[in-house]
């Protein structure tokens, strides 16, 4: 029963609650003019909007956004993150934001990230960077790179200082809103994707508002949706996983099952959106407490060589992942092994994600018999069940489209590796996942 629990943003969640955002920074502008001793109506630091592609910038709420803030009298810096968020972009938004800010300290800057994962950790990695610039500014340092931080690239450790970061997200999947992580990708040959991580990187304000994804194209919505089923359910069935993860996920997992196929049927639906807004949100919470598992070991090379969008690879490696789990703990499950009493208690959670899960698929199993009266290899029945059928609804591009080809699969499969899967996976096993997505 010995866990852990990392911090949570600051939650302002509800239909209407983007229009909260310019108090939000007036709020905290204040707070930092009193204790800087400065006068009122003096010159806060710049506000940065990080945001997405061209889907928020033609939206209504971008231009309040910019109008409020400059009627504040901030300057505001902006810059779009067209996918995933590179070291290049990264560091370029960082360089042009200390020049703008004409000797002022990183804690008079506010960052807002206003878009969909990829956004939000770009605004993380820009907050998170900028003290570091600014230090780097002051001493007369030699420059440096977000990639001299990242796991597994970097030799550096994150010191955690962090600008104040309001994250808004527009669709609902990573739940990067309530992570202490950044994903950053090179795409290529050479390329990877890998996190800038720490407690203090986790954002100041998470304002989830379902109805920014009201105009959310379906193909998003449904690779978005399903990448926060899998955080939900990875986290949900870790070995890392507690009693407080397991009530986050559960819940997450039902609010998905009330509103995924509402969002893709009725896009409109307010209140759908809003309940896959928080599915998204818990999905985060969750996976920063008990990690991930194998579909996210297979996304990380994945997306680091080829561009795959994040939520169709755990889309279309969803169900068999999840088959290939629940078949080995099974097995382990039938024996006398020291871990046996672990993987049936897995197992169970599985029944239970069935059976919260079967009933909202048209045509879905329903579980109609008591968990005690299953096999161990058919408490995953109705979850896998659900998912095949997730998947056939969402309609999802297969890997192959994305130029993922049958050669590649060894060299992407060498490179999955994770500590939280539920069972130890080998590289064979790996490959034949992403055989099954091709």
């Amino acid at each position: 029963m010995d866990y852990t629990f990392s911090r949570t943003p600051r939650l302002i969640f509800g239909s209407g609650t983007f229009s909260r955002i310019p108090a939000l920074v007036a709020e905290y502008q204040a707070f930092v003019g009193m204790h800087a001793g400065l006068s009122e109506g003096s010159e806060g630091g710049p506000a940065i909007l990080v945001r997405g592609g061209s889907s928020i910038s033609s939206t209504a709420q971008h231009v309040y956004l910019l109008d409020a803030l400059k009627a504040a009298g901030l300057a505001v810096l902006e810059f779009a993150c067209e996918g995933e968020p590179s070291p290049t972009f990264v560091d370029g938004s960082v360089l042009e934001s200390v020049n703008a800010m004409q000797g002022q300290n990183a804690s008079q800057v506010v960052v807002v990230s206003v878009g969909g994962g990829s956004a939000m950790d770009a605004g993380k990695a820009v907050a998170a960077m900028l003290p570091l610039a600014v230090a780097v500014r002051e001493r007369g340092k030699s420059p440096f790179s977000v990639t001299d931080y990242l796991e597994g690239v970097g030799t550096k450790t994150p010191p955690g200082a962090s600008c104040f970061h309001i994250a808004v997200p527009t669709t609902a999947g990573t739940g990067s809103e309530a992570t202490k992580n950044a994903v950053i990708s090179q795409v290529g040959e050479k390329g990877f994707k890998k996190s800038l991580r720490h407690e203090g990187y986790v954002p100041s304000v998470a304002v989830v508002d379902g109805d920014l994804a009201l105009s959310c194209p379906r193909s998003v919505t449904a690779a978005s949706g399903l990448d926060a089923l899998t955080q939900l359910l990875e986290a949900w069935f870790s070995p890392l996983a507690s009693p407080l993860t397991d009530a986050w996920c559960e819940s997450g997992v039902t609010h998905f099952a009330r509103s995924f196929t509402q969002v893709l049927s009725d896009p409109g639906n307010s209140g759908a959106r809003s309940g896959m807004a928080f599915a998204a949100y818990l999905s985060g919470v969750g996976l920063a407490n008990a990690g991930l598992g194998s579909v996210h070991a297979l996304a990380s090379p994945v997306g680091g060589h080829f561009p795959v969008p994040h939520g169709v690879v755990c889309g279309l490696l969803l169900e068999p992942a999840m088959r290939l789990n629940a078949r080995l703990l099974a097995i382990e499950a039938a024996t006398d092994s020291p871990r046996a009493s672990v993987t049936q208690a897995i197992l169970l959670k599985m029944a239970r994600a069935g059976a919260i899960l079967a009933g909202s698929v048209p045509g879905g199993v329903r579980q109609g018999l008591s968990v005690a009266a299953w096999k161990w290899p058919d408490l995953a029945a109705p979850l896998l069940e659900s998912l095949a059928a997730y998947t056939e609804i969402a309609g999802l591009p297969r890997m192959g489209g994305y130029g993922v080809r049958q050669e590649d699969l060894d060299g992407l499969a060498a490179k999955a590796s994770t500590k939280t899967n539920p069972v130890p996976l080998t590289p064979s096993d790996y490959r034949e996942l992403l055989a099954r997505a091709l």
